[in-house]
């Protein structure tokens, strides 16, 4: 089976769906991450937002965006291997990280190659309050639409309560992934940065499910969360 993760930023894979990314792969699955956007706001959002933690971003806290986005990309290759994908199975849109709700178009574009013979797309839910997750979610939406693609479709909340019905729900069991999971996040140290990153990252080793809203392509748009 074909599995198309799409992550908003490097580090939203591990989030949403890491440990059932490792499951996938254990079970011998061909598991593709699209990484949507390069992090290079990390830093200036961190400020804005007072979550940046200065002594962990000595060294990122006067490069330029380019320069950041450089080493966060990097990152997520490392991570992308760490979680054991083939080098051709990550793939780097590399659109501005905080742009992504104006270059839907290109997201889509870009995508659409990925996905046309996928699966099971995974991708954050609808009606999210980060403006990257929200872009995420209508690119994935957008192009699966425009193949035509009636195929699973596993949505994951972020930062955000996902509203669906019982029946809707999937529960995977990760435990026994989680100290590697846990492992694999140390490489994003520019996430790391952060204090909701370091907090999730302490909660990983005891993080016993993922959760997920389970559609059909006749469903999109039928509910809150896709």
């Amino acid at each position: 089976m074909k599995i198309v993760v799409f992550a908003p930023h490097p580090d939203d894979e591990i989030f949403g769906c890491g440990g059932s990314v490792l499951k996938w792969m254990e079970e011998g699955h061909d598991v593709h991450v699209i990484y949507v956007t390069d992090n290079r706001a990390l830093i200036e959002w961190g400020i804005k937002e007072d979550q940046l933690l200065e002594d962990k971003a000595a060294d990122y806290i006067n490069l330029s965006g380019d320069e950041l986005a450089e080493i966060c990309l990097k990152e997520a290759e490392d991570v992308a291997r760490a979680f054991g994908l083939p080098e051709k199975n990550a793939h780097f849109l590399k659109i501005h990280d905080q742009d992504a709700e104006n270059n839907i178009e290109l997201g889509v574009s870009l995508s659409r190659e990925i996905i046309m013979d996928a699966d099971r797309i995974v991708m954050p839910c609808d009606n999210n309050n980060h403006n990257d997750h929200q872009a995420t979610h209508t690119i994935a939406k957008i192009a699966a639409r425009e193949l035509d693609l009636d195929i699973e479709y596993y949505v994951y909340a972020l930062y955000n309560v996902m509203k669906a019905p019982k029946e809707k729900y999937l529960k995977i069991k990760i435990s026994d992934y989680n100290e590697k999971l846990s492992n694999i996040m140390k490489l994003y140290k520019t996430q790391l940065c952060l204090k909701d990153s370091r907090m999730g990252w302490k909660t990983l080793t005891r993080k016993r499910m993922e959760r997920f809203g389970v559609f059909k392509l006749e469903e999109m748009n039928k509910y809150e969360c896709f």
